[in-house]
């Protein structure tokens, strides 16, 4: 039990930065799109560099949040030659989907991102 609670803590504090929420999503948007095409190895895997330039923010800010995210387990980094591609680590958000679910309640009906690739990342109000 304190292992789990532990670990849910070190989740938490992960994904209680806007960027590192953002940087979340853009991954699983980025992801998603490259599996739906089924290109298999694709310039649309989510890198550091596509991070940078879509969430207008320096790499050595990037490089902290990732690092942040990988070290709580939310995020996989797979390294081809120079370039790190992220994965979303489905376990840990399984975790919080588990821990959210023992309070009960029903999921919203719309997300709390709105998203447009060619436009910032924004939280909905």
């Amino acid at each position: 039990m304190k292992k789990n609670i532990i670990k849910l803590t070190s989740i938490f504090k992960a994904l209680s930065d806007e960027n590192r929420l953002k940087i979340i999503h853009l991954v699983y948007k980025k992801n998603l799109r490259c599996k739906l095409d089924k290109c298999g190895q694709c310039e649309d895997l989510a890198c550091m560099k596509f991070l940078a330039k879509h969430l207008k923010i320096g790499f050595p800010t990037i490089s902290h949040h990732v690092k942040e995210l990988k070290n709580a387990g939310i995020i996989i980094i797979k390294k081809e030659g120079r370039w790190s591609y992220l994965q979303i680590n489905p376990e840990s958000l399984g975790e919080i989907a588990l821990f959210a679910k023992t309070f009960g309640g029903k999921a919203p009906k719309r997300s709390l991102f709105s998203f447009k690739l060619s436009s910032d990342l924004t939280l909905n109000p």
